[in-house]
């Protein structure tokens, strides 16, 4: 979340974010077009996967973060939480 807010801000616009928590940013700016959504994570699982995370939860995890990006909602433990608990 933290890698897909730093890349929707352009810079004229990052000094107002100061501010706001790295991970929070892409909920203070307009969702992410779903067109986008690839570009904004790229990248995104490659840590996870190379400490082996398995594919499942990298999926479920991906899932969550395209619907928050595409969404414009700020992340919730308790949402994460369900999202998990269905593995």
């Amino acid at each position: 979340m933290e890698r897909a807010g730093k890349r929707k801000v352009p810079r004229s616009e990052r000094g107002r974010l100061n501010v706001v928590p790295p991970w929070e940013i892409y909920a203070h700016r307009p969702p992410v077009d779903p067109s986008d959504l690839d570009k904004a994570l790229a990248n995104a699982w490659d840590l996870p996967a190379a400490v082996g995370f398995s594919e499942e939860l990298i999926s479920a995890l991906d899932a969550y973060a395209r619907t928050l990006l595409a969404s414009g909602h700020a992340f919730n433990r308790e949402d994460l939480q369900r999202v998990l608990a269905r593995l």
